[in-house]
């Protein structure tokens, strides 16, 4: 019994400084999203027609003046629905290119 508990005891002390690991390696990374920013543009020029297709997309979902609105009083759906048409449009955009029918 006195060896069952000593293995419990070693485990229960592992798992300890697993978590203190963790929580340190948190705090040294900053366990914020706003500091864990790795949305860096693979090119960064094309950052204005992004900006541009984001706005043409929106008012195709009948969101008017979307460049003035505060995005963070817009539900996650509306937000959503903004991110997922581009994504498809951009998806679209380069099979289209892929298969050599692209824009020239």
């Amino acid at each position: 019994m006195l060896k069952n508990l000593s293995k419990i005891a070693y485990m229960l002390n592992l798992n300890c400084n697993i978590i203190v690991l963790e929580t340190n390696i948190k705090k040294k990374r900053g366990n914020n999203m706003a500091n864990n920013n790795n949305n860096t543009k693979a090119v960064p020029e094309a950052k204005a027609a992004l900006n541009q297709m984001k706005l043409e997309i929106a008012s195709e979902l009948g969101m008017s003046n979307y460049q003035q609105v505060d995005k963070g009083n817009l539900t996650a759906r509306e937000n959503g629905y903004v991110g997922g048409y581009m994504t498809k449009k951009l998806v679209e955009m380069a099979e289209q290119q892929m298969a050599g029918k692209g824009q020239q």
